[in-house]
């Protein structure tokens, strides 16, 4: 069992909630990565549309605007008491939002249709989060994610050398986390993100993200995927 420290966890996330930009530096990588990140979204609106949806890791409500447009029920939950006063006061009309941890979720046994997190996993024990996410999500239930890898050593180093960015206890994906979460889901519709697209991060042209874009899907249908930055899709529950 991993320990986290969620004294820390949550004093980054209140800093955010705050308006601190944390990872200001890092948003040109973002920008590079646009395009699947949007697809991935994309895709997400459309497989929620009138099932029960949890989001773990809501922040302050940005994404719940979009996702209750579909969805029939929606539930966020954040560790951020902060970000979740800044939810509630959006006032969405068919949103909940509980202050709690990822690691306890509060409902019952096969409630929803799907759980969506982005980029979270990797801040949590990620075997009792799945454990979790696979208790609450109905039989034919999935969980929707993207998550930063940890399997590129020049990414590790970038991570390194900005530690203000990130909290001590964030772990991007290792190919065992990988295997971890194939034990409790079937993963499918997967997408990776950020590989030669990052050079776009500093050559700002569309038509250079375009291009590097469509090298980076070329190349994720090689061995190669897991030397990106991040992947992303869809994990069906199993039996």
């Amino acid at each position: 069992m991993r320990k986290i420290d969620l004294k820390s966890e949550t004093a980054f996330e209140n800093k955010k909630a705050s308006g601190s930009d944390v990872r200001s530096s890092q948003s040109k990588f973002y920008w590079a990565t646009s395009v699947p990140i949007n697809e991935h979204n994309n895709n997400i609106c459309r497989v929620i549309n009138g099932k029960s949806v949890l989001e773990i890791g809501c922040a302050s409500g940005k994404e719940a605007e979009i996702y209750t447009k579909y969805c029939s029920s929606y539930i966020g939950i954040d560790i951020s008491d902060i970000a979740i006063e800044n939810a509630k006061a959006l006032k969405i009309e068919n949103a909940i939002f509980l202050c709690v941890d990822g690691h306890k979720i509060p409902s019952e046994n096969s409630k929803f249709d799907f759980v969506i997190v982005n980029s979270l996993l990797h801040h949590l024990d990620l075997e009792v989060t799945l454990k979790e996410i696979h208790r609450v999500l109905k039989g034919d239930g999935a969980l929707l994610f993207r998550e930063p890898l940890g399997t590129n050593p020049i990414f590790q180093l970038y991570r390194f050398l900005t530690p203000s960015a990130r909290t001590n206890d964030e772990r991007p994906f290792t190919f065992s986390d990988i295997s971890l979460m194939k034990y409790y889901f079937i993963l499918d519709n997967v997408r990776w993100i950020g590989f030669f697209s990052i050079l776009s991060a500093f050559v700002r042209l569309k038509s250079f993200r375009t291009l590097m874009t469509y090298l980076d899907k070329a190349m994720s249908f090689t061995p190669a995927k897991y030397i990106f930055w991040q992947f992303a899709g869809s994990a069906r529950k199993k039996p």
